[in-house]
C-alpha cells in the first residue's frame, strides 16, 4: 500500500520553457504563449529517498541473512536509531494554459498525486526479509515508533498569475482535491514473534505471529471489506477492499470525499535578478465517507467507522533567486523545505539554465540535501513543430548506479506549446521604463 510523493525536482525550477514549473510557484509565467499536456504523455514525476541504506546494501543484507556467521545487527545498527522513507508521484491527466496578453498566465490542470512518508526504528529492515532466514534468537522483532503518512488524491484546479507592475508578479492556484486513499499512524509498534510447534508426526515447525499496537486513521475510496470485519474486529488477512470493488466504483464516487487546498507564490524583478517565493499545499485531505479508526492491542485490531477524518498533505516552501547574465542564460539558487508529520527535509540547489535557439533548453544543477552527491540535468527538446519532449532529474549519477542510490527523482513527458516570447526585448523595455 506504499505508493510511489509531492514531486521534488529542484532542477526544473528555473526551466521557464517548461510550463510544469508553475507547480513550484504559481506566480511563474512560462516562456510560451500556449501549452497543452494530454493524458498519458503529458508528464509524470516521481521521487524517493531512504535515509538509512541504499538498495545494494539492503539486497546484501537479505542475501546474507541465512549465511552462517553473518551478524545482521551490524547492518541494522549502521542505519541509526530510525530509518525514514519518503516517496511521491504526480501524474498529469490534463493541463491547458495560455498567456493573458503581457499581464500573466492562466492554466487549468487535472493531476493525480500520491505521497508517502514512513519513519520507523531501524529494526524495520528485518520486516522486508523472509522470516525463515532470520535466526530465532533475533525474535521477537519489535519495530517501535512507526509513523506512517500516505495520501493519494485527484486534484482539479487552476493557476493564475498576475503582473502587478514591472517588478512584482503574484500567483495563486486553488484546487479541489478528491480523496482516494489515506493512512496516518502515530507511534505504532509492529511485533513479530516466533514459536516452535511440534505436529502430530513429530516434526518441528516455526510459526510466526504478527501483532500491531497503537492507533491509525484510514480513508478508503470504498467501504471496508465486510468479510474482514467480525463485530468490530478486523482481520487484515481478508484484505481491506471488497472483492471486485473497482468494477462498482464510478467517477461520481471521486467527489464524495472532497477538500480544498491552495498554492501561493510571488516573483520580484530587480535589474538582472529575479527573486521568487512560494508555499504549496495549504490544506488537507478529508473523508466524510469511508473513514475509519483502527486500534491495535495484542492480537486484536478494532475498527470503528468515523464521520470525518483529515489527513495532511506535506507543505512545501520554495525560495529562489536567479541572475540573467546573458539574453538566454541565467544561473539560479533555490531552497526547498518539505514539512512532513515526522519532521522536515530541506534541500538547496545551484543551477545553470538556458536555451539554444527554440529547439533546446537545458539546466545543469547540483543539489545538497538530503544527500550531497546530487548532480541534476534537465532537457527540453523540440522534436516536432509545436511538440516538446522533456526529461529532468536531480540525481543523474544515481540513474547509472541505482544500487548505491538513496535519493532518486525523475520527470518526463511531452508538451504541445507555441509562441516563445522574446525575453530580451521585454527586459530591455522594462529597464528603459524604470
Amino acid at each position: 500500500m506504499l505508493p510511489t510523493f509531492l514531486f521534488a525536482q529542484n532542477t526544473m525550477y528555473f526551466m521557464d520553457r517548461l510550463p510544469q514549473n508553475v507547480a513550484y510557484n504559481p506566480a511563474f509565467v512560462p516562456d510560451v504563449r500556449f501549452h497543452l499536456a494530454l493524458p498519458g504523455i503529458g508528464g509524470t514525476a516521481v521521487q524517493a529517498y531512504n535515509s538509512g541504506f541504499n538498495y545494494g546494501e539492503l539486497d546484501e543484507f537479505i542475501d546474507n541473512l541465512p549465511v552462517a556467521g553473518y551478524n545482521p545487527d551490524d547492518f541494522v545498527n549502521s542505519i541509526g536509531d530510525f530509518n525514514r522513507l519518503t516517496t511521491s508521484m504526480k501524474a498529469n491527466i490534463f493541463n491547458l494554459g495560455f498567456r493573458l496578453h503581457d499581464q500573466g498566465y492562466f492554466s487549468f490542470l487535472v493531476d493525480v498525486h500520491s505521497s508517502t512518508t514512513l519513519r520507523a526504528a531501524s529494526d524495520i529492515a528485518y520486516l522486508v526479509a523472509d522470516y525463515d532466514d532470520i535466526n530465532l534468537d533475533k525474535f521477537p522483532i519489535v519495530v517501535d515508533d512507526v509513523d506512517l503518512l500516505t495520501n493519494s488524491y485527484l486534484s482539479l484546479g487552476f493557476t493564475y498569475s498576475r503582473k502587478v507592475n514591472d517588478h512584482l508578479t503574484l500567483g495563486i492556484s486553488p484546487k479541489l482535491n478528491c480523496s482516494i486513499l489515506g493512512i496516518e499512524t502515530n507511534s505504532i509498534s509492529y511485533i513479530v514473534t516466533a514459536t516452535e510447534e511440534t505436529d502430530e508426526f513429530g516434526f518441528t515447525n516455526v510459526v510466526f505471529d504478527e501483532t500491531i499496537e497503537g492507533q491509525a486513521i484510514l480513508g478508503l475510496p470504498t467501504e471496508i471489506n465486510p468479510d474482514a470485519v467480525t463485530g468490530n474486529e478486523l482481520d487484515l488477512d481478508e484484505g481491506l477492499f471488497p472483492d471486485s470493488w473497482e468494477e462498482d466504483y464510478e467517477m461520481s464516487d471521486l467527489f464524495k470525499n472532497t477538500s480544498l487546498s491552495v498554492d501561493l507564490g510571488a516573483t520580484y524583478k530587480l535589474r538582472n535578478w529575479d527573486f521568487s517565493a512560494s508555499i504549496l499545499n495549504i490544506g488537507a485531505s478529508r473523508w466524510k465517507r469511508n473513514g475509519y479508526q483502527l486500534n491495535g492491542n495484542d492480537d486484536v485490531i478494532q475498527v470503528t467507522e468515523v464521520d470525518k477524518i483529515k489527513i495532511g498533505i506535506p507543505t512545501v516552501i520554495y525560495l529562489g533567486a536567479s541572475n540573467q547574465f546573458a539574453p538566454k542564460w541565467n544561473y539560479g539558487m533555490v531552497f526547498r523545505n518539505t514539512f512532513y508529520n515526522s519532521g522536515a527535509i530541506a534541500a538547496g540547489t545551484l543551477s545553470l539554465n538556458g536555451a539554444v535557439g527554440r529547439a533546446l533548453s537545458t539546466s545543469v544543477s547540483y543539489t545538497a540535501g538530503p544527500r550531497f552527491n546530487n548532480v541534476g540535468l534537465g532537457l527540453r527538446l523540440r522534436f516536432f513543430p509545436g511538440m516538446d519532449m522533456y526529461f529532468v532529474t536531480d540525481n543523474l549519477i544515481q540513474a547509472f548506479d541505482y544500487k548505491k542510490a538513496q535519493s532518486v527523482s525523475g520527470a518526463f513527458g511531452v508538451n504541445f506549446s507555441f509562441g516563445v516570447r522574446n525575453k530580451t526585448r521585454e527586459r530591455s523595455e522594462s529597464e528603459t521604463d524604470s
